[in-house]
């Protein structure tokens, strides 16, 4: 099977899903934490803003848009298609499509007003971050689908710290361009670990319902 997650990372997920809706709900009635932590963190990138931050950060935030990211999706389907992959590049495009449905649904439900002085293009609400989930949801299919693939040790630690920095970039930006609070980018990324892992682990089901049931798919490699 292409694609599995073991049962400690269903765990994680169940886990990390939990503590998303608990920050929303206690973000949703101001509770002092994590409000006060939000404002600590958002105050101390205020505080360390230089010209060169402003064009890392921009750039940083710029590829982490959840346009970009579902481009992102689209270029591993292709790939995967190609390769002959066919359900693996469906698992993607339904993992990152659905994440942001559900990303939008706890949006309007948790309904949190973004930090003052953001950018007039981040427009609507602010929890959770959709460009935190949507970069780690990209962050997560490429280690669980692509990295494990990778023969060489040194280069499969050298892409995953890529893509962590990458990823620890984009989330970061989105408190220094006065987008998002702290809690924000941490739920984004909690949702996206939670909802990779819960895909995954109904994918063999899945794949095999495909290759089993509809023709298409009967020389499918799961």
């Amino acid at each position: 099977m292409i694609i599995s997650v073991e049962k400690k990372q269903i765990r994680r997920a169940i886990i990390a899903f939990i503590v998303m809706l608990l920050l929303g709900l206690l973000v949703k009635i101001n509770f002092f934490f994590p409000i006060k932590v939000d404002e600590a963190i958002y105050n101390f990138f205020d505080k360390v803003q230089t010209p060169l931050g402003d064009v890392i950060m921009s750039i940083s935030t710029f590829l982490g848009e959840p346009t970009i990211d579902i481009i992102y999706a689209v270029v591993l389907s292709v790939i995967l298609v190609i390769a002959r992959l066919k359900i693996p590049a469906m698992w993607v495009i339904a993992t990152v499509l659905s994440g942001d449905v559900v990303g939008y649904i706890l949006k309007h439900l948790f309904a949190r007003a973004r930090p003052s002085g953001h950018l007039l293009t981040d427009s609507g609400f602010s929890f959770p971050s959709g460009h935190s989930l949507g970069i780690t949801m990209i962050i997560m299919i490429l280690l669980i689908l692509v990295i494990p693939n990778i023969n060489s040790s040194r280069t499969r630690m050298w892409l995953t710290w890529v893509l962590w920095t990458f990823g620890a970039l984009t989330l970061m930006s989105r408190i220094y361009l006065k987008a998002h609070y702290f809690s924000d980018i941490l739920s984004g990324a909690l949702l996206a670990y939670a909802w990779v892992i819960l895909t995954a682990w109904c994918y063999p089901i899945v794949a095999n319902y495909l290759k089993q049931k509809i023709p298409f798919f009967k020389n499918e490699e799961i």
